[in-house]
């Protein structure tokens, strides 16, 4: 579920301008990756609405003795029940031979809005059928407004200050990455669910098909990040309303996460996709070079040189990366929200020449 479900935050301060708490995804001139991000994800989950619901099969058990024929003519006969389950629960309906009225099987299915369903992500069909583009795509879906909504504010809360450090390309790079690696942590607990080994509370009861869906796995990555990027900046909770420093309330959310992991919470699942996303974000945002060639296509500048060989990088020794070191020193010890806009455009015309911020 969302990031902000558990407390909602405001910035404590800080100057006008991109880089802050909550600033630079729908600021002026072109629109940033977090604001398309954000238009993506509400696009995404509005047109899924109107879309018609279909029930999809997860996979069918075979009673021992069935012979393929029957199985071939098996259908699903529904069992009368008094309401619709919710979506993306799994239905049990027994699999009868027409012909001789034998049951031969069951059929698992769910009933999904059509995006989700086809878009989510589990054992069952990102790995056991290869539909691997499944750990993309889960990270654009929502099961409700108020997932959606925290989950976006979350990322229009954090995301500008962790795009305009790495630079558009990088950012949607880490983004992204930290999103699969949640998938990624998700698969690995459902796998152990599946052989049987021993794991608390709701985990025991994950099972191959349980779905993955929401945009908390890259969110927590970029909380993270924002650890990093601005250590000490102080942001005021809502409720409690008391001062706490960035690093703190991200290292609060992946303690909270990482506990209902272990004590196997309501949303143990999701949590486990949550410290996935925070351990990729914070090895990637120490390691930006690592992200450089994930995405190579059309998010910025196009090359202002021609001959189609990529621009050298500025030396390590001049001047324009000499100051934006000590520009990245002053972040590190006061935030983002200490620069002034001269400072800011140093950064940039850095991470124009550099493809990011070190």
């Amino acid at each position: 579920m969302g990031i902000a479900e558990r407390s909602y935050i405001r910035d404590n301060g800080g100057r006008s301008g991109g880089g802050g708490i909550g600033r630079g995804s729908f600021g002026h001139g072109r629109l940033s990756v977090v604001g398309w991000l954000i238009i993506i994800n509400i696009a995404v989950f509005l047109i899924d609405l109107v879309l018609p619901t279909a029930k999809l099969t997860d996979y069918r058990e075979v009673v021992v003795g069935a012979t393929q024929e029957q199985i071939a003519r098996a259908v699903a006969v529904e069992v009368p029940i008094e309401a619709e389950p919710p979506m993306g629960v799994a239905v049990r309906v027994p699999l009868v031979d027409p012909v001789t009225g034998q049951q031969v099987g069951n059929e698992i299915y769910r009933r999904w809005h059509l995006l989700n369903g086809y878009g989510h992500f589990s054992l069952l069909k990102g790995f056991l059928q290869l539909e691997v583009w499944r750990v993309v795509t889960y990270q654009f879906l929502h099961a409700n407004a108020s997932h959606i909504f925290f989950n976006m504010f979350g990322l229009f809360m954090f995301g500008g200050m962790v795009e305009q450090y790495l630079g558009r390309k990088q950012f949607l790079s880490y983004y992204l990455l930290c999103g699969i690696s949640g998938g990624l942590m998700y698969l690995i607990i459902v796998g152990l669910a599946a052989l049987g080994v021993p794991l608390p509370g709701t985990l025991s009861s994950t099972s191959t098909g349980t779905p993955l869906i929401g945009a908390s796995a890259g969110v927590f990555g970029v909380i993270i990040a924002c650890a990093k990027i601005s250590p000490n900046q102080s942001v005021m909770l809502i409720f409690p309303p008391i001062p706490l420093k960035l690093k703190w309330l991200a290292y609060g959310y992946v303690v909270i996460a990482a506990g209902n992991l272990i004590l196997g919470g309501t949303n143990a699942g999701g949590d486990a996709a949550h410290v996935g996303g925070a351990i990729a974000g914070y090895f990637f945002i120490r390691r930006v070079h690592l992200l450089r060639g994930f995405l190579d296509f059309g998010i910025g500048p196009a090359p202002k040189h021609g001959g189609g060989h990529p621009k050298p990088l500025a030396p390590r020794g001049s001047r324009l990366q000499m100051k934006a070191d000590q520009i990245l020193d002053k972040v590190q010890k006061h935030g983002m929200q200490s620069l002034t806009e001269r400072e800011k455009k140093i950064l940039n015309k850095s991470a124009r020449e550099s493809g990011g911020h070190r």
